[in-house]
């Protein structure tokens, strides 16, 4: 008898302990404007997180300084001209506010994914005639050559972070989402400089010389730094329980050097509630070396996302449930999968062990 109740109380301790790893655990997916322009596709989203256990759901509410949602939807107190993106051009859906409505009373979150200082997008047909990149032209980002980013360059063309107006109009836009829109989150993507040879817009270029740094790739990180920073504390002040997270590049040493995001510092500094580390590498070996290091970070501050698409060589689910098990070696207990289309068109799904 006495020894029943040893064992008993024994497997019950175990199970106490696993259930306080896992719970909170984060179990994310990004969906694309192209995978949530309806009503039906959001539903497919929902039904997809619901049967697959996932937690938090990204949904990419601006495209290239554009809006999935509605503007100044309830309260025009901060300043939003963005338009309708072309994916809702002719429809009054708001996809945000559908996908709100339809996770209540559910586990899962719905965070609004905003991509930041890119603006445009490879075809220019695709934005409207007041789009900022129209509107203004003089903060677009210019290279170490004095020539302004074209539209068709890396994922487009780049506001420059180094010019406060820039700052400003953008703060304005996260605020008005957080504040007409309960989201469980906003996260910030391309929340950096387009490259090291980007940030020569001679209106930035003004802001440094009148500054006290002496060195002009620390006063980049300062910009980002600043506005991560600002963000943080208007958006807390509009909702305090809204969380502030980031995407980020994995390696922390390439994220400073080549775009001036310097993600640890934000951690450090409480900029932000929590980074989702872009841990895309197809082999183990170089997946591993990301992993260690981040080990530096506080587990409950960073999400892995791993790589859930293909490219031209074919990418398993073993793949991805390899990665997941070396980052539980590193004690990294939340994942997320980018992107939602390859989860469901890869059938990865079944396949991935949490």
């Amino acid at each position: 008898m006495k020894q029943s109740l040893i064992l008993f109380i024994s497997i019950l301790i175990i199970n106490l302990l696993n259930t306080k790893v896992t719970f909170g655990q984060d179990r994310a997916m990004w969906a694309t404007i192209w995978s949530m322009g309806t009503s039906q596709k959001i539903d497919k989203i929902i039904a997809t997180a619901k049967q697959y256990k996932f937690n938090k759901v990204f949904l990419q509410i601006r495209y290239r300084a554009d809006a999935m949602y509605i503007v100044n939807k309830n309260d025009s107190m901060y300043c939003n001209n963005e338009s309708r993106s072309y994916i809702l051009k002719n429809s009054n859906f708001d996809p945000l506010e559908y996908a709100i409505n339809k996770t209540k009373n559910t586990e899962i979150e719905i965070h609004a994914w905003m991509p930041i200082f890119v603006v445009t997008p490879h075809d220019l047909s695709k934005i409207s005639d007041n789009h900022v990149y129209y509107s203004h032209p003089e903060w677009i980002t210019v290279s170490e050559t004095g020539v302004k980013m074209k539209n068709n360059e890396h994922e487009g063309a780049f506001l420059d972070p180094g010019i406060p107006e820039v700052q400003q109009y953008l703060l304005e836009i996260l605020s008005d989402v957080a504040n007409n829109y309960s989201v469980s989150g906003i996260q910030l993507d391309y929340i950096r400089y387009p490259d090291s040879i980007y940030g020569y817009n001679p209106i930035a270029l003004e802001h440094y010389k009148n500054s006290t740094d002496t060195v002009f790739d620390n006063w980049k990180q300062t910009q980002i730094n600043t506005f991560v920073n600002k963000a943080y504390i208007q958006l807390k002040n509009i909702n305090p329980k809204l969380q502030l997270t980031a995407a980020v590049f994995a390696n922390q040493d390439k994220a400073i050097k080549q775009f001036a995001q310097n993600w640890k510092t934000w951690i450090k500094n409480s900029y932000i509630d929590k980074v989702y580390v872009m841990a895309y590498n197809t082999s183990n070996k170089s997946f591993e070396e990301v992993i260690k290091g981040i080990e530096d970070v506080k587990r409950n501050k960073a999400t892995i996302v791993l790589r859930a698409w293909k490219d031209r060589k074919p990418y398993y689910a073993h793949q991805i449930n390899e990665k997941i098990v070396i980052s539980k070696r590193y004690e990294f207990l939340n994942f997320g999968f980018y992107s939602y289309s390859g989860l469901v068109n890869n059938h990865y799904l079944k396949h991935i062990k949490f």
